[in-house]
Order: C-alpha cells, then sequence, then structure tokens
C-alpha cells in the first residue's frame, strides 16, 4: 500500500495546472517512496535518487517563492490581476503583462472590426466603449473589460465592432504574441481560459437580467393599460 500511496501521489502531480501544486505533490511522493524503500525494500539506491529529487524540487519551490516575493505590481495591475486572474501565480502575471502593454487610446479608436480578425486581447483599465453590430449601438464595456477575449486567441473574426466612446487607459496584447505565449506557457493558458469564461459567465447574467426586467416592464405596462380599460 504504501508503494501505491507514492505513485498515487505522482499520478496526481502530473494532474496539476500550478507548477508549485505540482511540485509539491512530487515532493510528497518522492518522501513516500523513500519510506518504501528504506523500510519495505532496502533499496539504497532508490534512497539516494529520491532524495536528490526531493532537494531538486525543494529549490525551484524555493525560487518560485522568492520570485514571487520579489514580483511588485502597482495599483492599476494589481485590481487586473485580483479581477481576472487570481489563480496565477505573481511570476507568470509578470509575463502576461510583459508581452503587451499599457496605453492611453483617443476616443472613437477601434479596437475591434465586426467580421474582421480582432487584432489584440484589449482590457479596459479605464474608460467606455460602444459594441456595435450592423453599425447599431447593442452595448457597452466598461471598466474591467475585455475586448476580443473569445475570438482574438482563434483568429476569428469579431463578432461586433467596438469603439472607444471616450479616451480610455488600456493593456493590449498582440493576437499572435498571445497565441505564441499560451503555446509555451499552459499555466498563462489556464488562466486566460478561466478569466474569459467569468467574463462570459458574468454577460449571460446581466443579459437575463435585463431581459427579465424588460418581461417585467412589458407585463406591468399590459395590466396597467387593461385596469385603465376596466
Amino acid at each position: 500500500m504504501l508503494g501505491h500511496f507514492a505513485y498515487l501521489l505522482l499520478v496526481l502531480s502530473m494532474l496539476m495546472r500550478q507548477m508549485v501544486l505540482l511540485r509539491l505533490f512530487f515532493v510528497a511522493s518522492a518522501i513516500v517512496s523513500i519510506a518504501y524503500a528504506f523500510l519495505v525494500l532496502t533499496d539504497p539506491v532508490s534512497v539516494f535518487w529520491e532524495s536528490l529529487l526531493i532537494l531538486v524540487n525543494t529549490g525551484q519551490l524555493f525560487l518560485i517563492w522568492w520570485t514571487n516575493r520579489n514580483t511588485q505590481f502597482d495599483a492599476r495591475e494589481t485590481a487586473f490581476r485580483l479581477a481576472h486572474f487570481p489563480e496565477l501565480s505573481a511570476r507568470n502575471f509578470k509575463i502576461l503583462l510583459s508581452a503587451g502593454g499599457w496605453a492611453n487610446l483617443p476616443a472613437q479608436t477601434c479596437l475591434a472590426t465586426e467580421g474582421q480578425p480582432v487584432p489584440s486581447l484589449v482590457y479596459l483599465a479605464r474608460g467606455v466603449a460602444d459594441v456595435r453590430v450592423g453599425g447599431n449601438v447593442i452595448g457597452q464595456c466598461g471598466p474591467g473589460s475585455f475586448v476580443g477575449e473569445m475570438t482574438v486567441s482563434k483568429a476569428e473574426p469579431a463578432s461586433a465592432t467596438v469603439v472607444l466612446q471616450e479616451p480610455a487607459n488600456v493593456w493590449q496584447l498582440d493576437a499572435q504574441n498571445l497565441r505564441d505565449l499560451v503555446a509555451r506557457n499552459p499555466d498563462i493558458n489556464a488562466a486566460l481560459d478561466a478569466a474569459f469564461f467569468r467574463v462570459l459567465r458574468a454577460r449571460i447574467i446581466e443579459r437575463n437580467h435585463k431581459d427579465a426586467a424588460a418581461q417585467f416592464g412589458s407585463a406591468a405596462g399590459a395590466g396597467a393599460a387593461d385596469q385603465s380599460k376596466g
């Protein structure tokens, strides 16, 4: 059972998406393997190599801790991280930030054009943008919103045109750089997927609330009309 438990922890480590958890489970597996090799197998060779694996992974965990400890973010970047990437390590968030850049854009800047590939993933830190379909404004994106999150990573055409209504401060990441980044870093890829899912869920909930309010208003209006006729 001790041997099976060691391999179970090893398998669990391979299922972890975050590097810290992967290494922690791996170290736990190595500790149990040492106990198994020493108490059951009486195998000094396995004890030596498992001990070396623990040493290497402990060193890597220390490096991750040290890197995160010395990674600082300003208030704008901290708000961005807390809102959309709470599960991403400080190191990987810094990598994501560095792949793009902050910019101040004037009003009427077009962030996406309906039917065309989205050039960049855009995060609105400040400012408001109109969302247009067929030339008609159907909604708005405010501070804390993404533009192009559902299409930019797959190079698909935009479903709407998005134009800044006022000057805005944004973080933007070129579409090709985004695709290259997520191909190299599975942790960032998973964090972006989770962030985009949360954004999509919030939009669906907001839309449902608006539809319910509209239906309630229509029903109330119809009721009032019936009463006036009576």
